[in-house]
């Protein structure tokens, strides 16, 4: 996604009308599982999860676009949010080994072109026994909906993202035990949990 304050208020804009028609549901139940203190939000976005925090949560929220981070900065501001914002990329994360409890992403690995490499820093800089959990877009099980998802790659490339990622079979790659999928929408969208 290109880096420009027009694009950041564009996808906002977008996102606002479409969040609450069944997105926002499925964020809830990611947030509900989340384990605190220390969490980390790799990929923040425009700060579409800050109304999911909690007050005994220490917040650090993500992203390496810099209008996309000020958006969520200030959202969480303005409804009295404290968390702290750091520009920068899941592949390379600017944080010590064994910093959180808990990595929390939202439809941020279908955008990148190396997950396993994310993944592996979301491993790095969680507590022994931390907890990731990720809301993604992922390679449908099943021969017609894995035919579907390849034919309809392209158009998803124009838009910056890698839908027919296996992020599961990543995630294990990773280093990461203890998985378990929650299918939110068929096998295409789904909510992933995993331990450090």
């Amino acid at each position: 996604m290109k880096d420009s304050a027009f694009t950041a208020a564009t996808y906002d804009l977008f996102m606002q009308t479409l969040d609450p028609l069944l997105i926002k549901n499925w964020r809830r139940r990611l947030w509900n599982k989340v384990k605190p203190p220390c969490i980390l939000e790799a990929g923040v976005g425009t700060g579409l999860n800050t109304s999911f925090y909690q007050s005994d949560y220490e917040i650090t929220a993500l992203d390496k676009n810099i209008h996309f981070l000020e958006r969520a900065r200030q959202k969480a501001r303005s409804s009295g949010i404290k968390a702290k914002f750091v520009l920068g990329d899941v592949q390379d994360l600017p944080f010590p080994d064994n910093t959180f409890d808990s990595a929390v992403t939202t439809f941020l690995f279908c955008q990148l072109a190396d997950p396993l490499r994310g993944l592996k820093e979301l491993r790095r800089v969680l507590k022994p026994g931390g907890q990731l959990l990720l809301l993604e877009h992922v390679r449908p099980k099943g021969k017609l909906a894995g035919l579907i998802s390849s034919l309809s790659e392209p158009i998803y490339r124009l838009t910056g993202e890698q839908i027919a990622h296996d992020t599961d079979i990543f995630v294990r790659k990773a280093g990461f035990t203890n998985l378990t999928t929650d299918p939110l929408l068929l096998s295409i969208i789904i909510i992933i949990e995993a331990k450090k």
